[in-house]
């Protein structure tokens, strides 16, 4: 089952701002993570790695391509206004405060 939010949100941004070159992986992290850590006040989010501390990661597959099928998203509703649009960038795995949240595509 494929998740909704995170994977279709990210895949937008790098079809529409990575691509084109109008921000680079840096920026991402900064605008999908940092910032709304910071503007939240989630001091356990969008900060640096660090030696020791609890990892909230997302490791992608740039190269990989999907497609939105509704009825495999990780949601209750299957309205999207994707459904049947094949997009770039695959989250493979996620991590929060160490632990894997989805491991090869797949909710852990």
């Amino acid at each position: 089952m494929g998740m909704l939010g995170l994977q279709t949100a990210f895949s937008v941004v790098m079809e529409t701002m990575i691509q084109p070159g109008l921000l680079d992986w840096r920026g991402v992290a900064d605008r999908m993570s940092v910032r709304p850590a910071r503007i939240g006040g989630v001091v356990t989010q969008g900060h640096a790695l660090e030696i020791g501390a609890l990892a909230n990661i997302v490791v992608i597959d740039p190269n990989a391509r999907w497609t939105v099928v509704p009825e495999e998203l990780a949601s209750k509703s299957s309205n999207t206004p994707y459904a049947a649009r094949e997009f770039p960038g695959v989250i493979v795995h996620t991590f929060f405060e160490g632990r894997p949240t989805v491991l090869g595509g797949v909710l852990a």
